[in-house]
Protein backbone atom coordinates (compact mmCIF):
# COMPACT_ATOMS: atom_id res chain seq x y z
CA UNK A 1 0.00 0.00 0.00
CA UNK A 2 1.20 3.53 -0.82
CA UNK A 3 2.16 5.75 2.10
CA UNK A 4 0.37 9.08 2.51
CA UNK A 5 1.30 12.22 4.37
CA UNK A 6 -0.41 11.53 7.70
CA UNK A 7 -0.06 15.14 8.76
CA UNK A 8 -3.17 15.85 6.67
CA UNK A 9 -5.12 13.66 9.11
CA UNK A 10 -3.84 15.67 12.08
CA UNK A 11 -4.40 19.19 10.80
CA UNK A 12 -7.66 21.06 11.34
CA UNK A 13 -10.23 19.87 8.80
CA UNK A 14 -11.21 23.27 7.41
CA UNK A 15 -9.08 26.28 6.54
CA UNK A 16 -10.33 29.26 8.60
CA UNK A 17 -11.70 31.11 5.56
CA UNK A 18 -13.59 28.00 4.43
CA UNK A 19 -15.13 27.66 7.90
CA UNK A 20 -16.28 31.28 7.82
CA UNK A 21 -17.72 30.88 4.33
CA UNK A 22 -19.68 27.84 5.47
CA UNK A 23 -21.13 29.75 8.44
CA UNK A 24 -22.06 32.69 6.23
CA UNK A 25 -23.73 30.43 3.65
CA UNK A 26 -25.73 28.68 6.37
CA UNK A 27 -26.94 32.00 7.77
CA UNK A 28 -27.95 33.25 4.30
CA UNK A 29 -29.85 30.04 3.66
CA UNK A 30 -31.83 30.59 6.86
CA UNK A 31 -32.14 34.37 6.35
CA UNK A 32 -32.55 34.88 2.63
CA UNK A 33 -33.30 38.61 2.87
CA UNK A 34 -30.14 39.31 4.84
CA UNK A 35 -27.70 41.86 3.37
CA UNK A 36 -24.35 40.78 4.66
CA UNK A 37 -21.34 43.09 4.58
CA UNK A 38 -18.18 41.00 4.33
CA UNK A 39 -15.18 42.56 6.08
CA UNK A 40 -13.46 39.20 6.29
CA UNK A 41 -11.17 37.87 3.57
CA UNK A 42 -8.89 40.60 2.32
CA UNK A 43 -9.76 40.59 -1.38
CA UNK A 44 -9.57 43.86 -3.28
CA UNK A 45 -12.78 45.44 -4.59
CA UNK A 46 -11.62 48.31 -6.80
CA UNK A 47 -11.02 47.69 -10.53
CA UNK A 48 -7.55 47.84 -12.04
CA UNK A 49 -6.23 51.22 -13.15
CA UNK A 50 -7.29 52.17 -16.68
CA UNK A 51 -3.76 52.75 -17.97
CA UNK A 52 -2.60 49.47 -16.43
CA UNK A 53 -5.38 47.66 -18.29
CA UNK A 54 -4.36 49.36 -21.54
CA UNK A 55 -0.82 48.07 -21.10
CA UNK A 56 -2.10 44.52 -20.70
CA UNK A 57 -4.52 44.89 -23.63
CA UNK A 58 -1.59 45.91 -25.81
CA UNK A 59 0.41 42.91 -24.55
CA UNK A 60 -2.50 40.60 -25.33
CA UNK A 61 -2.83 42.08 -28.83
CA UNK A 62 0.82 41.20 -29.45
CA UNK A 63 -0.15 37.54 -29.17
CA UNK A 64 -2.12 37.87 -32.43
CA UNK A 65 1.01 38.50 -34.53
CA UNK A 66 3.77 36.06 -35.37
CA UNK A 67 6.49 38.69 -34.85
CA UNK A 68 5.42 39.47 -31.27
CA UNK A 69 3.83 36.18 -30.19
CA UNK A 70 5.12 34.71 -26.92
CA UNK A 71 5.09 31.05 -25.89
CA UNK A 72 6.13 29.77 -22.50
CA UNK A 73 7.44 32.60 -20.30
CA UNK A 74 10.81 32.26 -18.55
CA UNK A 75 10.30 30.29 -15.34
CA UNK A 76 11.96 33.03 -13.29
CA UNK A 77 10.39 36.03 -15.03
CA UNK A 78 11.05 38.28 -18.01
CA UNK A 79 14.06 40.56 -17.69
CA UNK A 80 11.90 43.65 -18.26
CA UNK A 81 9.96 42.93 -15.06
CA UNK A 82 13.04 41.92 -13.09
CA UNK A 83 14.68 45.22 -14.07
CA UNK A 84 11.60 47.15 -12.92
CA UNK A 85 11.63 45.33 -9.58
CA UNK A 86 15.33 46.19 -9.19
CA UNK A 87 14.49 49.88 -9.83
CA UNK A 88 11.68 49.66 -7.27
CA UNK A 89 14.16 48.49 -4.63
CA UNK A 90 16.62 51.22 -5.54
CA UNK A 91 14.06 53.77 -4.32
CA UNK A 92 14.81 52.37 -0.85
CA UNK A 93 18.57 52.24 -1.55
CA UNK A 94 18.58 48.46 -1.90
CA UNK A 95 20.77 47.01 -4.67
CA UNK A 96 19.70 43.76 -6.37
CA UNK A 97 20.64 41.97 -9.57
CA UNK A 98 18.54 39.93 -11.99
CA UNK A 99 19.72 36.62 -10.59
CA UNK A 100 18.37 37.61 -7.14
CA UNK A 101 14.80 38.09 -8.41
CA UNK A 102 12.22 35.40 -9.19
CA UNK A 103 8.78 36.26 -10.58
CA UNK A 104 6.02 33.97 -9.37
CA UNK A 105 2.23 33.60 -9.26
CA UNK A 106 1.48 34.67 -5.71
CA UNK A 107 3.09 35.34 -2.35
CA UNK A 108 1.03 32.61 -0.69
CA UNK A 109 2.52 30.09 -3.09
CA UNK A 110 6.10 31.09 -2.38
CA UNK A 111 5.87 31.42 1.42
CA UNK A 112 4.80 27.77 1.39
CA UNK A 113 6.84 26.48 -1.58
CA UNK A 114 10.07 27.86 -0.13
CA UNK A 115 9.94 24.94 2.31
CA UNK A 116 10.97 22.67 -0.58
CA UNK A 117 14.53 23.88 0.05
CA UNK A 118 14.57 22.68 3.66
CA UNK A 119 14.13 19.39 5.48
CA UNK A 120 12.88 18.71 9.04
CA UNK A 121 13.80 21.98 10.72
CA UNK A 122 12.41 24.00 13.60
CA UNK A 123 10.32 26.94 12.43
CA UNK A 124 9.54 30.08 14.44
CA UNK A 125 6.13 31.58 13.69
CA UNK A 126 4.19 34.38 15.37
CA UNK A 127 1.00 33.57 17.26
CA UNK A 128 -1.37 34.87 15.90
CA UNK A 129 -0.21 34.46 12.29
CA UNK A 130 -1.28 34.11 8.68
CA UNK A 131 -2.56 30.49 8.67
CA UNK A 132 -0.55 29.42 5.61
CA UNK A 133 2.72 29.75 7.54
CA UNK A 134 1.66 27.33 10.25
CA UNK A 135 -0.26 24.91 8.03
CA UNK A 136 2.51 24.50 5.45
CA UNK A 137 5.16 23.88 8.09
CA UNK A 138 2.92 21.45 9.95
CA UNK A 139 2.20 19.48 6.78
CA UNK A 140 5.93 19.47 5.99
CA UNK A 141 6.57 17.82 9.36
CA UNK A 142 8.65 20.67 10.77
CA UNK A 143 8.79 21.35 14.49
CA UNK A 144 7.05 24.66 15.21
CA UNK A 145 7.74 27.23 17.90
CA UNK A 146 4.88 29.70 18.32
CA UNK A 147 6.08 33.05 19.66
CA UNK A 148 3.29 35.10 21.19
CA UNK A 149 2.52 38.47 19.59
CA UNK A 150 0.43 40.23 22.21
CA UNK A 151 -0.56 43.55 23.72
CA UNK A 152 2.44 43.21 26.05
CA UNK A 153 4.95 43.33 23.17
CA UNK A 154 2.83 45.59 20.92
CA UNK A 155 2.27 42.56 18.66
CA UNK A 156 5.89 42.78 17.48
CA UNK A 157 8.10 39.72 18.00
CA UNK A 158 11.70 39.81 19.11
CA UNK A 159 14.14 36.88 19.39
CA UNK A 160 15.15 37.34 23.04
CA UNK A 161 13.33 34.19 24.25
CA UNK A 162 14.78 31.88 21.59
CA UNK A 163 17.67 29.52 22.14
CA UNK A 164 20.82 30.31 20.19
CA UNK A 165 20.28 27.69 17.47
CA UNK A 166 19.33 27.64 13.79
CA UNK A 167 15.70 28.19 12.81
CA UNK A 168 13.48 28.99 9.90
CA UNK A 169 11.83 32.27 10.93
CA UNK A 170 8.64 33.66 9.41
CA UNK A 171 8.20 37.44 9.73
CA UNK A 172 5.49 39.58 8.14
CA UNK A 173 5.48 43.39 8.02
CA UNK A 174 3.02 45.08 7.80
CA UNK A 175 1.65 42.13 9.69
CA UNK A 176 -1.34 40.03 8.80
CA UNK A 177 -3.50 39.87 10.93
CA UNK A 178 -2.39 42.43 13.53
CA UNK A 179 -1.43 45.30 11.22
CA UNK A 180 1.79 46.10 13.08
CA UNK A 181 4.97 47.23 11.30
CA UNK A 182 8.57 46.49 12.28
CA UNK A 183 10.83 49.46 12.87
CA UNK A 184 14.38 49.24 11.52
CA UNK A 185 15.71 48.56 15.01
CA UNK A 186 13.18 45.78 15.64
CA UNK A 187 13.97 44.17 12.30
CA UNK A 188 17.70 44.53 12.93
CA UNK A 189 17.34 42.41 16.09
CA UNK A 190 16.06 39.54 13.94
CA UNK A 191 18.72 39.96 11.26
CA UNK A 192 21.49 40.03 13.86
CA UNK A 193 20.01 36.94 15.54
CA UNK A 194 19.75 35.08 12.23
CA UNK A 195 23.34 35.90 11.30
CA UNK A 196 24.64 34.72 14.68
CA UNK A 197 22.63 31.48 14.70
CA UNK A 198 22.79 30.72 10.94
CA UNK A 199 19.01 30.94 10.77
CA UNK A 200 17.01 31.85 7.66
CA UNK A 201 14.27 34.50 7.73
CA UNK A 202 11.30 34.21 5.37
CA UNK A 203 10.17 37.83 5.18
CA UNK A 204 6.66 38.44 3.83
CA UNK A 205 6.23 42.07 2.75
CA UNK A 206 3.04 41.64 0.71
CA UNK A 207 1.62 44.87 2.16
CA UNK A 208 4.73 47.06 2.03
CA UNK A 209 3.07 49.52 -0.37
CA UNK A 210 0.72 50.55 2.47
CA UNK A 211 3.63 52.00 4.48
CA UNK A 212 3.72 55.81 4.28
CA UNK A 213 6.25 56.63 7.00
CA UNK A 214 9.63 57.01 5.26
CA UNK A 215 11.42 55.96 8.48
CA UNK A 216 9.85 52.50 8.46
CA UNK A 217 11.51 49.74 6.40
CA UNK A 218 9.64 48.32 3.41
CA UNK A 219 12.17 45.57 2.70
CA UNK A 220 14.32 43.47 4.99
CA UNK A 221 17.34 44.22 2.79
CA UNK A 222 17.30 47.76 4.15
CA UNK A 223 18.94 46.14 7.20
CA UNK A 224 22.70 45.48 6.86
CA UNK A 225 23.53 41.79 6.56
CA UNK A 226 20.03 40.70 5.57
CA UNK A 227 21.15 39.37 2.18
CA UNK A 228 23.11 36.71 4.06
CA UNK A 229 20.15 35.46 6.08
CA UNK A 230 16.81 36.34 4.45
CA UNK A 231 14.46 35.44 1.63
CA UNK A 232 11.92 38.14 0.81
CA UNK A 233 8.49 37.62 -0.76
CA UNK A 234 6.35 40.44 -2.16
CA UNK A 235 3.13 40.65 -4.13
CA UNK A 236 1.18 42.66 -6.68
CA UNK A 237 -2.14 41.41 -5.28
CA UNK A 238 -2.89 44.25 -2.87
CA UNK A 239 -0.57 46.87 -4.33
CA UNK A 240 -1.90 46.69 -7.89
CA UNK A 241 -5.13 44.69 -7.44
CA UNK A 242 -3.75 41.48 -8.98
CA UNK A 243 -5.61 39.03 -6.71
CA UNK A 244 -7.12 37.46 -9.82
CA UNK A 245 -4.18 37.96 -12.19
CA UNK A 246 -1.66 36.32 -9.80
CA UNK A 247 1.80 37.83 -9.80
CA UNK A 248 4.46 38.23 -7.13
CA UNK A 249 8.21 38.17 -6.72
CA UNK A 250 10.64 36.44 -4.41
CA UNK A 251 14.17 37.64 -3.71
CA UNK A 252 16.74 34.96 -2.93
CA UNK A 253 20.07 36.80 -2.84
CA UNK A 254 23.08 35.13 -4.41
CA UNK A 255 24.87 35.77 -1.09
CA UNK A 256 22.44 33.50 0.77
CA UNK A 257 23.99 30.14 1.59
CA UNK A 258 23.72 27.27 4.06
CA UNK A 259 27.24 25.93 4.36
CA UNK A 260 28.51 25.90 0.79
CA UNK A 261 25.06 25.41 -0.72
CA UNK A 262 23.55 28.38 -2.56
CA UNK A 263 19.84 28.79 -1.80
CA UNK A 264 19.58 30.92 -4.93
CA UNK A 265 20.73 28.00 -7.09
CA UNK A 266 18.39 25.63 -5.25
CA UNK A 267 15.38 27.91 -5.70
CA UNK A 268 16.17 28.38 -9.38
CA UNK A 269 16.33 24.61 -9.81
CA UNK A 270 13.08 24.18 -7.91
CA UNK A 271 11.26 26.77 -10.03
CA UNK A 272 12.50 25.32 -13.31
CA UNK A 273 11.18 21.90 -12.25
CA UNK A 274 7.86 22.87 -10.69
CA UNK A 275 6.79 26.17 -12.25
CA UNK A 276 6.04 27.29 -15.81
CA UNK A 277 6.10 31.03 -15.27
CA UNK A 278 3.68 33.96 -15.15
CA UNK A 279 1.84 35.01 -18.37
CA UNK A 280 3.48 37.70 -20.50
CA UNK A 281 0.53 40.10 -20.37
CA UNK A 282 0.40 39.85 -16.54
CA UNK A 283 4.12 40.59 -16.28
CA UNK A 284 3.71 43.60 -18.59
CA UNK A 285 0.97 44.87 -16.30
CA UNK A 286 3.21 44.27 -13.28
CA UNK A 287 6.07 46.13 -14.95
CA UNK A 288 3.80 49.15 -15.46
CA UNK A 289 2.48 48.95 -11.88
CA UNK A 290 6.02 49.39 -10.50
CA UNK A 291 6.89 52.29 -12.81
CA UNK A 292 6.60 55.79 -11.34
CA UNK A 293 3.53 56.56 -13.44
CA UNK A 294 1.93 53.16 -12.80
CA UNK A 295 2.57 53.24 -9.06
CA UNK A 296 0.83 56.61 -8.81
CA UNK A 297 -2.21 55.00 -10.43
CA UNK A 298 -2.06 52.05 -8.02
CA UNK A 299 -1.54 54.41 -5.07
CA UNK A 300 -5.00 55.92 -5.66
CA UNK A 301 -6.56 52.55 -4.87
CA UNK A 302 -4.24 52.03 -1.89
CA UNK A 303 -5.24 55.45 -0.51
CA UNK A 304 -8.91 54.53 -0.96
CA UNK A 305 -8.45 51.41 1.17
CA UNK A 306 -6.45 53.34 3.75
CA UNK A 307 -9.29 55.83 4.07
CA UNK A 308 -11.57 52.84 4.69
CA UNK A 309 -9.13 51.78 7.40
CA UNK A 310 -9.28 55.17 9.11
CA UNK A 311 -13.09 55.12 9.03
CA UNK A 312 -13.21 51.68 10.64
CA UNK A 313 -10.63 52.55 13.30
CA UNK A 314 -12.45 55.79 14.16
CA UNK A 315 -15.83 54.06 14.34
CA UNK A 316 -14.63 51.20 16.51
CA UNK A 317 -13.02 53.62 18.96
CA UNK A 318 -16.24 55.65 19.08
CA UNK A 319 -18.22 52.56 20.11
CA UNK A 320 -15.67 51.76 22.81
CA UNK A 321 -13.70 48.98 21.12
CA UNK A 322 -9.94 48.90 21.61
CA UNK A 323 -7.95 48.77 18.35
CA UNK A 324 -4.27 47.97 17.78
CA UNK A 325 -3.54 48.36 14.05
CA UNK A 326 -1.13 50.91 12.65
CA UNK A 327 -2.00 53.32 9.84
CA UNK A 328 0.20 51.32 7.44
CA UNK A 329 -2.00 48.31 6.82
CA UNK A 330 -5.28 47.24 5.20
CA UNK A 331 -6.36 45.35 8.35
CA UNK A 332 -8.05 46.37 11.60
CA UNK A 333 -7.08 44.24 14.60
CA UNK A 334 -9.17 44.85 17.70
CA UNK A 335 -10.22 43.45 21.04
CA UNK A 336 -13.61 41.77 21.24
CA UNK A 337 -15.82 43.79 23.62
CA UNK A 338 -17.35 42.47 26.86
CA UNK A 339 -14.86 39.60 27.08
CA UNK A 340 -16.52 37.77 24.20
CA UNK A 341 -14.54 34.96 22.64
CA UNK A 342 -13.62 35.43 19.00
CA UNK A 343 -16.32 33.05 17.74
CA UNK A 344 -18.95 34.48 20.11
CA UNK A 345 -18.29 37.93 18.69
CA UNK A 346 -18.40 36.52 15.16
CA UNK A 347 -21.90 35.19 15.82
CA UNK A 348 -23.02 38.46 17.40
CA UNK A 349 -21.78 40.51 14.43
CA UNK A 350 -23.40 38.12 11.99
CA UNK A 351 -26.81 37.97 13.68
CA UNK A 352 -27.09 41.52 15.04
CA UNK A 353 -25.24 43.51 12.37
CA UNK A 354 -25.08 41.12 9.41
CA UNK A 355 -21.34 41.81 9.26
CA UNK A 356 -18.73 39.12 8.67
CA UNK A 357 -15.16 39.39 9.95
CA UNK A 358 -12.39 36.99 10.94
CA UNK A 359 -12.26 35.60 14.50
CA UNK A 360 -8.79 36.26 15.87
CA UNK A 361 -8.47 32.70 17.17
CA UNK A 362 -8.51 31.56 13.55
CA UNK A 363 -4.99 32.98 13.31
CA UNK A 364 -3.78 31.03 16.35
CA UNK A 365 -4.50 30.52 20.03
CA UNK A 366 -3.05 33.93 20.98
CA UNK A 367 -5.69 35.52 18.75
CA UNK A 368 -8.47 34.38 21.09
CA UNK A 369 -10.55 37.35 22.19
CA UNK A 370 -9.48 39.42 19.16
CA UNK A 371 -11.01 40.07 15.75
CA UNK A 372 -9.92 41.25 12.28
CA UNK A 373 -11.68 43.44 9.78
CA UNK A 374 -10.44 44.05 6.24
CA UNK A 375 -10.46 47.58 4.79
CA UNK A 376 -10.63 46.29 1.20
CA UNK A 377 -14.40 46.74 0.95
CA UNK A 378 -16.38 49.20 -1.12
CA UNK A 379 -16.79 52.63 0.51
CA UNK A 380 -20.57 52.38 0.73
CA UNK A 381 -20.23 49.05 2.53
CA UNK A 382 -17.70 50.50 4.98
CA UNK A 383 -20.04 53.42 5.72
CA UNK A 384 -23.00 51.08 6.20
CA UNK A 385 -20.96 48.75 8.42
CA UNK A 386 -20.02 51.70 10.64
CA UNK A 387 -23.69 52.68 10.95
CA UNK A 388 -24.66 49.15 11.92
CA UNK A 389 -21.91 48.91 14.51
CA UNK A 390 -23.09 52.12 16.20
CA UNK A 391 -26.70 50.95 16.29
CA UNK A 392 -25.79 47.57 17.74
CA UNK A 393 -24.48 48.96 21.08
CA UNK A 394 -21.78 46.29 21.29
Amino acid sequence: MLKINKNYQKIKKNYIFTEISNKKDKYLKENQKAKIIDLGIGDVTLPLGKNLVKVMEKALAEQAHRSTFKGYPPENGYDFLKDQIIKYYKRRNVELNRKDVFVSNGACCDVTNILDLFNKNTTVIANPTYPAYFDSNFLQGNSIILESASVQNDFVLNPKNLNKKSYLIYLCSPNNPTGTVFSKNQLKQWVDFALKTKSIIIFDCAYESFIDDVKLPHFIYEIPGAKNCAVEIASFSKMAGFTNLRCSWTVVPTELKIGNQSLNNMWERRQCTKFNGVPYLVQKGAEYALSEEGFKECKKNIDYYKKNLKMLLKNLKEVGIETYSSQHTPYVWFKCPNKYTSWEFFDILLTQCQIVGIPGVGFGSAGEGFFRFSAFGRRKDIIEACKRLKKAHL
